[in-house]
């Protein structure tokens, strides 16, 4: 594992035995070098594999054996099982929903009612609620932004909308 100035980064030796599928290189890997490598692992061990070989199915199960002993792979795993297109498709919802609502907090398609604060609520939620609250908050954040760059005329009674200076230009 390459580290400069705090950023870790994949080392040549881990890449070239990423690329080329090399498992017994992966496997004589230090825990901080395959630890950056565990998304790839996790994919290549848990999707269906182009390579129905007998070789392959050794090599899956080794790449298994190093995953097994690394606690985070659960969580990996868990991300891996979201419908992505189910969560795009409410995150869109989401926004149409703020923009109509001229940016409330009040309704939310993403998160339904919080039992506790929003840290509590994300600190004990499964991936998928954490991943909602998580978008629904940014888009909270981006409807802010929004909003901001515009200003009201509150003395017409049209309420006019405008550009505030120049920084609209960064829309």
């Amino acid at each position: 594992m390459t580290e400069t100035s705090g950023l870790q980064f994949v080392s040549p030796y881990a890449f070239e035995a990423m690329q080329k599928v090399d498992v017994m290189r992966l496997a004589a890997l230090s825990d901080p070098e395959l630890r950056l490598l565990l998304p790839c692992l996790v994919r290549m061990a848990l999707c269906a594999p182009a390579d129905q070989s007998n070789a392959w199915a050794q090599d899956k199960k080794l790449i298994l054996r190093l995953l097994s002993g690394v606690e985070a792979v659960n969580s990996i795993v868990a991300l891996l099982s979201v419908d992505f297109h189910a969560l795009e498709q409410d995150a869109r919802k989401e926004q149409q929903l703020r923009h109509k609502a001229g940016g409330s907090n009040g309704e939310s398609i993403l998160v339904s009612q919080l039992q506790h604060g929003l840290t509590l609520e994300f600190e004990h939620s499964d991936p998928l609620r954490r991943l909602r609250l998580s978008l629904s908050e940014l888009l909270a954040i981006m409807n802010k932004v929004l909003m901001s760059m515009f200003c009201v005329d509150m003395n017409n009674p049209l309420v006019h909308f405008y550009f505030k200076r120049r920084e609209a230009h960064y829309i």
